[in-house]
């Protein structure tokens, strides 16, 4: 049976707390988990590429992550192999993954967690903080909030589907709605992205694009 859309993480995200990442991220204290969430905050990485182990490097007062795609089809063309994301270490966790990587060699170092342990953790981490709260924070809760804040950021679909490891810019439809407050835009970090094969264009996405309806521009009142 097919998911409903209502169930989605992508139509939860109105209803958190607008700064429930950081306050996730300051309620970690094991070192393990809190670098896990660190690239799910980074990155939106699915829990099964966290698993495989993503590779992140200091360089430049900039973060740089490699992650190996975990949805990927040769025949089918489904996916990207690897792609390289370039982030700013401004945020809570960008800052926290520079400290530890002062120490490692090369600053580089390799993360990996459970993918589904790391879910597991975070909707207890979101009973704990929100109680009465009924949407529980999830590891593709960050994927689905950077795939809105890129889109309320206006930035283009060849970047959106190289950050979220998409073939075509049609997948990520599916991913976070862009809201007319635009309220995540400038949030999500992404100074580049790369991936291993060209992003294709589906005209699928155009076929979207006729049922999307552009914001209304605010009307001024005209004096008598």
């Amino acid at each position: 049976m097919a998911e409903k859309p209502k169930l989605s993480k992508r139509y939860g995200l109105s209803k958190l707390d607008p700064a429930w990442r950081e306050k996730i991220f300051a309620s970690i204290h094991s070192d393990r988990l809190k670098l896990a969430v660190s690239v799910l905050s980074a990155t939106g990485c699915r829990p099964s590429e966290l698993e495989r182990g993503v590779v992140v490097r200091a360089c430049n007062g900039q973060l740089h992550f490699g992650i190996q795609g975990s949805k990927c089809d040769s025949e089918t063309g489904r996916g990207q192999p690897v792609r390289v994301l370039v982030v700013d270490n401004t945020s809570a966790w960008g800052q926290y993954l520079a400290q530890q990587l002062v120490s490692q060699p090369d600053q580089c170092m390799r993360i990996c967690y459970d993918a589904g342990g790391i879910s597991q953790r975070l909707r207890e981490k979101s009973r704990e903080i929100w109680p009465r709260r009924k949407t529980l924070i999830s590891a593709y809760s960050y994927r689905h909030f950077l795939g809105k804040s890129l889109k309320e950021s206006s930035m283009g679909a060849d970047i959106i589907a190289s950050v979220l490891g998409h073939a075509t810019d049609y997948s990520q439809a599916v991913y976070g709605r862009a809201g007319g407050g635009k309220r995540s835009a400038g949030q999500h970090g992404i100074v580049q992205a790369s991936a291993t094969n060209p992003i294709r264009h589906s005209p699928k996405t155009d076929r979207l694009a006729r049922f999307i309806k552009p914001n209304k521009p605010a009307t001024t009142p005209v004096a008598a």
